[in-house]
């Protein structure tokens, strides 16, 4: 991408305008909004395999780090 001497001298001039003067700018700029929150509901059989999931999940770490007679593997 090629920048011309003109390009500069235009943003130049538009920084030297507007740092010169900030009356134009609301004394803050970025007002704190308040996100709202994401409320998710799933259904008693969707919790209910997320349980599982995770359940499952953790004894196959625990096999991985213990093994399947439960000694702690190096």
């Amino acid at each position: 991408m090629t920048i011309l001497p003109s390009q500069i001298n235009d943003m130049l001039r538009l920084y030297s305008k507007f740092s010169g003067t900030n009356s134009h700018l609301p004394e803050d700029p970025f007002p704190a909004v308040e996100e709202p929150q994401d409320v998710v509901e799933i259904s008693t059989e969707a919790k209910k395999r997320q349980i599982q999931d995770e359940t499952r999940m953790e004894v196959m770490k625990k096999i991985k780090e213990t093994g399947i007679v439960g000694k702690e593997r190096l």
